[in-house]
């Protein structure tokens, strides 16, 4: 059996209270009990685990590990920087120990939108007309359509998105332009809005990687876009005196959907896979407009993997248990760096 390091970044909700940041910043960060339910999924498998939160102490904790260690088990997301899932990666090269997931490039590529959608257009893949907001006075691409949708550029987990976000004018745009760049301090992707259905593809494995069942977002809000809901009701919305947002976006997996529309998504998530270089798994969004024409909307290598989210439950759909889910994933890495199972 394998001595695994658990590495991750948990939620400290004291960070915001201090520093006054938005309360989405925790939105890529993990509670205790979603890394506890991963340690118990590995201990499951016969496994010895520690654990090592990815923060500024990580290197060391690593470096004098590293002769105990096997392998790393990364759901880190990161503490700062334009490429922050890269960090664990990294340092784990640096010190030549094994982890799971995808290299430091394809972290550091998949979390930037924009050079995300570059290459996926370079190899063909669908995915929606853009262009790139450095300020609020950029004037917008004749070629885009409106409505549009203004993202963060480096953020995952519906970091920044409000109904808002959603703009049919320049003016509204330019307003919300401005307040994501003041916010949050990094450019704005701005692209068509794609009207449709929105489906989630999680992927697992290597050589060749398989899809598990296909998720579909129903929305039911004013506008079809998931926004940040908080795994529990933390006391910085009390001090900011600010509800927790009501969920607004059911999921049903299996996706009912034709066959032809379940092959075309199925052979864009592999190929978008294949494109980026994923290792071991990854999620996938993909909407589809009312012509059954899909669009890749972005990949997550570092997927929320709490047995309640979305990743685990289409792979309970497909008969695969949180804790085969996880230990699969920790195999497809094992096999990847030839170690055999101790």
């Amino acid at each position: 059996m394998a001595r695994i390091a658990l590495v991750y970044n948990l939620i400290h909700e004291d960070d915001l209270i201090e520093g006054n940041k938005p309360t989405d910043m925790i939105a890529e960060f993990d509670t205790y009990e979603t890394v506890n339910a991963v340690k118990e999924a590995l201990e499951s498998g016969g496994h010895t685990i520690s654990l090592i939160e990815a923060d500024e102490q990580a290197y060391i904790h690593l470096l004098k590990q590293r002769h105990e260690i096997d392998i790393v088990f990364n759901i880190a997301e990161g503490i700062g920087g334009e490429a922050r899932e890269s960090e664990i990666p990294i340092i784990c090269e640096i010190l030549h120990i094994p982890y799971t997931g995808s290299g430091p490039l394809t972290l550091a590529i998949c979390l930037n939108k924009i050079r995300t959608k570059e290459i996926l257009l370079f190899h063909s893949i669908p995915t929606p007309k853009f262009q790139v907001f450095y300020s609020s006075s950029t004037k917008v691409d004749p070629a885009l359509t409106f409505p549009l949708i203004a993202k963060l550029s480096a953020e995952g987990s519906s970091m920044g998105l409000t109904y808002d976000s959603v703009v049919d004018t320049p003016e509204e745009l330019k307003k919300q332009v401005e307040l994501l760049i003041s916010t949050y301090h990094q450019p704005v992707l701005v692209e068509e809005f794609i009207e449709g259905r929105e489906f989630g593809i999680p992927l697992i494995g290597n050589n060749p990687p398989h899809t598990l069942p296909i998720i579909e977002f129903h929305f039911h809000g004013e506008k079809s876009i998931s926004l940040f809901i908080p795994d529990k009701p933390f006391d910085i919305y009390k001090q900011r005196n600010q509800e927790i947002p009501e969920t607004e976006v059911t999921n049903e997996c299996p996706a009912k959907i034709p066959a032809a529309l379940e092959e075309k998504l199925i052979s864009l998530a592999l190929a978008s896979y294949k494109a980026l270089d994923c290792r071991d798994w990854c999620r996938l969004e993909i909407r589809v407009d009312k012509h059954d024409n899909p669009y890749v909307i972005e990949l997550n290598p570092i997927a929320g993997i709490d047995p309640t989210y979305r990743f685990a439950q289409s792979a309970k759909v497909g008969g695969i248990s949180f804790n085969k889910l996880i230990n699969s994933i920790l195999d497809f890495a094992l096999k990847r760096y030839g170690i055999r199972d101790k």
